[in-house]
C-alpha cells in the first residue's frame, strides 16, 4: 500500500503564501509562459527559466528534467520544470507520467513537500488536474517492500499540496483528487496481492480478501469452498485445483449500486494463485513469476473495490475463480475429459491451459445470475504476449457494442487495448473428437483461439474477453518505465482495474440506469 505518512491537500489561496519544498512546473514545445505561477517561478529564481527556454536549453520535450534552486528564506527551495512537450498532445496520461516523475524524483532527492498549481496547466480542467495528478503521485510512488526488513523506512514523507485562486476551482480539483486516489489505492492493492508469493496468497486468502472488501464496502459476498463447488458441478475450477493441497474458490462478490431494475454488469477474473503448469509443466526458468498468474481475479477484487466508493448507478457482479495449478498424484492430466459447470464436456490436451477452465465456469455462473454483460479478464496467454507485446491487452468478444465501450474505457486511462478476431473457422482448432472440446488448439493464434474456447460458455450473451498476460507485469522493461513512470520498474501493473471500473461507470451513464436502455444498446450492436 502506499506510504501512510503521504497526504494530497487541496486548500483555497495563494500559492506564494508560507514556504514550500519544491514547484513543479510544466514547460512546453511552445515556450515558456509570462503570466501567473509562470511570472513567479522566473522572479525567485536566479537562472530565469525564460532565458534558460529562450537559448533552448530548455526545450519542452516530453519528460525532459531540470530542477533549480532557488534563494534560501524564499517561498520555495526548488523549481522542478518537466517537459511536456506538444501543448496539442497533451493529456492526463502525460500529467499523470511528469507528475510521477517529478515525485520519484523529490523522493530519491529526500524532499518531503511538492507544489501543484492547476492553472500552469492551461487547456486541462482543474478536477482532470487533481485527478490525474493524485494517480501519477500514488501510483509513482508504490514500491512492494512489505516483506522486507526495510518496509516503511526508506521513504521520507511526502505532502503534496494543490492550491487553487478560488473556491469553485478548489472543489473541482478535490472532486478529481478524491477519485484519483480511490483508483489509485485500488489499483495499489492489487499490485500488493499480485506480488504476493504464492505461499502467502492461496486461493482461501483470496477469498478472504474479498471477504474484507465486502465488509469494508458494505457489498454482498459469497465464498464457494471445494465441498460447495463440487456439490453444483464447477468441473473445471475441481480439475485445475485438485492437485494442489490449497483448496480451490469460487468468489462472487455484488455491488447493487443501480437498484431494482438496474442492469447486471458482471466482471470475472482468473485467479490462478500459482501456475506450474501442471503435468504438463513449465520450464523452471521463470517459473517463480507465475504468481502473478491471479491478476485478472485481483482486479475484478480492485475494481468492486473502487465502484462501491464511486457509487455509479449499476449493479455490478464481481467474479473471481481461484486456484493452485501443481502436478501432484491427484492433478488433472492430458486425456481426462472434464464435465464443465453447464454440461459441456471438455478434452484436456495441455494442463497449462487451466486459466480457460476456471473462466469457462465463472462465466456460465455469473450468465446464471442474470448478467446483462459480462467482461472476463485473465492472464491467460503467452500467445498474447507474442501478438501485442506489453504495450497493450487483446481485447475479444461477441457484441461490438460492448468491445468498443471496454476499449474506450481502457483509452480513458492510458490502459490500452487492440481487438483480436474471433472468426468462426477457428472454432476448427479447438474441436475435440472425445467431447465438445479441447482446452487448447496449440500454438497458431493461441490467444484467438482461447478467447474462442471461451466464447462457447458465454452462450449468447454480450460478452468480451481481457488478455492482460503481457501487461499485467514487467519485467525490468525500462521502456515502458521510461515512458509511463506510474507504471513499476519491475512486478505487478495492477491493469484493468481503471479500466473495468471506468467501463462500469460509463454503462451505467449510457444505460441511464435502466435495464432496457443497456439491452437496447447491445441488440442493436453488430455481433461478431
Amino acid at each position: 500500500m502506499p506510504n501512510a505518512s503521504l497526504t494530497i491537500r487541496v486548500v483555497v489561496g495563494k500559492y506564494t503564501e508560507g514556504h514550500h519544498a519544491a514547484l513543479l512546473l510544466p514547460v512546453f514545445t511552445s515556450g515558456w509562459k509570462s503570466q501567473g505561477v509562470f511570472a513567479e517561478a522566473d522572479r525567485i529564481s536566479p537562472v530565469k527559466p525564460r532565458d534558460l527556454c529562450a537559448s533552448g536549453e530548455i526545450r519542452g520535450e516530453f519528460r525532459e528534467f531540470t530542477i533549480l534552486h532557488a534563494p534560501p528564506g524564499g517561498t520555495f527551495d526548488r523549481l522542478v520544470l518537466i517537459g511536456a512537450g506538444k501543448e496539442s498532445e497533451f493529456c492526463p496520461d502525460r500529467l499523470r507520467s511528469i507528475t510521477a516523475k517529478a515525485a520519484r524524483t523529490l523522493r530519491r532527492l529526500r524532499c518531503g513537500q511538492m507544489v501543484v498549481v492547476p492553472e500552469a496547466f492551461v487547456g486541462t480542467s482543474p478536477e482532470i488536474v487533481g485527478e490525474a495528478v493524485a494517480e501519477g503521485v500514488m501510483l509513482g510512488l508504490y514500491r512492494f517492500a512489505k516483506m522486507t526488513a526495510e518496509d516503511g523506512k526508506q521513504e521520507l514523507p511526502l505532502e503534496l499540496v494543490f492550491l487553487a485562486a478560488d473556491a469553485p476551482e478548489a472543489n473541482a480539483v478535490r472532486r478529481g483528487v478524491v477519485r484519483g486516489q480511490i483508483v489509485s489505492q485500488a489499483t495499489i492493492m492489487v499490485r500488493d496481492m499480485a506480488n504476493e508469493p504464492g505461499n502467502v496468497c492461496t486461493p482461501v486468502s483470496l477469498a478472504r480478501t474479498a471477504q474484507e472488501i465486502s465488509k469494508r464496502r458494505g457489498l454482498t459476498c459469497q465464498v464457494f469452498d471445494e465441498k460447495a463447488l463440487k456439490k453444483i458441478g464447477m468441473g473445471g475450477i475441481l480439475a485445475v485445483g485438485q492437485g494442489s493441497v490449497n483448496p480451490p474458490r469460487l468468489i462472487s462478490i455484488k455491488y447493487e449500486g443501480g437498484g431494482k431494475g438496474a442492469p447486471l454488469l458482471a466482471l470475472v477474473g482468473k485467479g490462478v494463485t500459482f501456475d506450474s503448469g501442471g503435468i504438463s509443466i513449465k520450464p523452471s526458468n521463470g517459473m517463480h513469476q507465475m504468481k502473478y498468474d491471479m491478476s485478472g481475479a485481483a482486479a475484478v477484487l480492485g475494481a468492486m473495490e473502487a465502484i462501491a466508493q464511486l457509487k455509479p448507478k449499476i449493479n455490478v457482479l464481481g467474479v473471481a475463480a481461484a486456484a493452485e495449478n501443481l502436478p501432484d498424484a491427484g492433478a488433472y492430466k492430458p486425456g481426462d475429459v472434464i464435465k464443465m459447470y453447464g454440461g459441456k464436456y471438455v478434452e484436456v490436451v495441455n494442463t497449462d491451459a487451466e486459466g480457460r477452465m476456471l473462466l469457462a465456469d465463472s462465466l456460465v455462473f455469473a450468465i446464471g445470475q442474470g448478467a446483462d454483460a459480462v467482461v472476463d479478464i485473465a492472464t491467460l496467454t503467452g500467445g498474447c504476449v507474442v501478438a501485442l507485446g506489453h504495450i497493450a491487452s487483446g481485447v475479444m468478444g461477441n457484441n461490438q457494442w460492448l468491445v468498443d465501450q471496454v476499449i474506450r474505457a481502457g483509452q480513458s486511462c492510458d490502459e490500452r487495448a487492440w481487438q483480436l478476431p474471433l472468426f468462426p473457422e477457428y472454432l476448427v482448432q479447438i474441436k475435440s473428437g472425445a467431447a465438445d472440446l479441447v482446452n487448447s488448439g496449440g500454438a497458431p493464434a493461441s490467444a484467438i483461439t482461447a478467447g474462442m474456447f471461451l466464447r462457447q460458455f458465454a452462450d449468447a450473451k454480450p460478452w468480451v474477453h481481457l488478455d492482460i498476460a503481457g501487461t499485467a507485469w514487467i519485467e525490468e522493461d525500462t521502456t515502458l518505465y521510461f515512458h509511463k513512470p506510474y507504471l513499476p520498474k519491475r512486478g505487478a501493473t495492477g491493469v484493468g482495474v481503471r479500466t473495468l471500473t471506468y467501463l462500469a461507470e460509463s454503462l451505467a451513464r449510457e444505460s441511464q440506469g435502466k435495464k432496457s436502455r443497456l439491452s437496447e444498446l447491445l441488440s442493436a450492436s453488430r455481433e461478431i
